[in-house]
This record gives C-alpha cells, sequence and structure tokens, in this order.
C-alpha cells in the first residue's frame, strides 16, 4: 500500500457489541458500527444509556484494522 495514501482511521472499523439481558453470551449483537475514527469513551456512554433502556447488557467494543490481515490461528482453542 503507497504510504501517501494510507489513512489509518480510514482503514478501521468501530463495533459496539451488546447482548439481550436474558440472552446466553455467544448471542452478541452488533448495537453500533462506524468506520473511522470514534470516542470510545462517549461511544460507551451513550450505548450503556441506550442498552439500560432496551434491554441489554454486557456491552463491548472492537477496533478492527482493516490494514492488517486477520491471523485466525490466534482464534483456535486447543
Amino acid at each position: 500500500m503507497n504510504a501517501q495514501y494510507y489513512n489509518p482511521s480510514a482503514l478501521t472499523e468501530t463495533i459496539l457489541w451488546g447482548c439481550k439481558a436474558d440472552a446466553p453470551d455467544y448471542m452478541e449483537e452488533v448495537l453500533y458500527q462506524c468506520k473511522g475514527y470514534v470516542n470510545q469513551t462517549e461511544l460507551m456512554e451513550k450505548g450503556k444509556a441506550w442498552a439500560e433502556q432496551n434491554n441489554y447488557n454486557r456491552l463491548r467494543i472492537s477496533v478492527i484494522d482493516l490494514a492488517i490481515a486477520p491471523n485466525f490461528v490466534n482464534t483456535l482453542t486447543q
């Protein structure tokens, strides 16, 4: 990739995940997804407020850099 065109914030995805209050952990849902820079503290605060009103909990944020190839070996359990 040509360095002069590389914009790290344009190649990231920020995802807010959550579960319904009565659902098991593996039933996580995407509650919010955004490309580019996101203020994670503000996202979590607003996410918690929304989740409380809509019966969700167990929130987490993941940031994915699309410029880095995934390493699926790390996902395997022994």
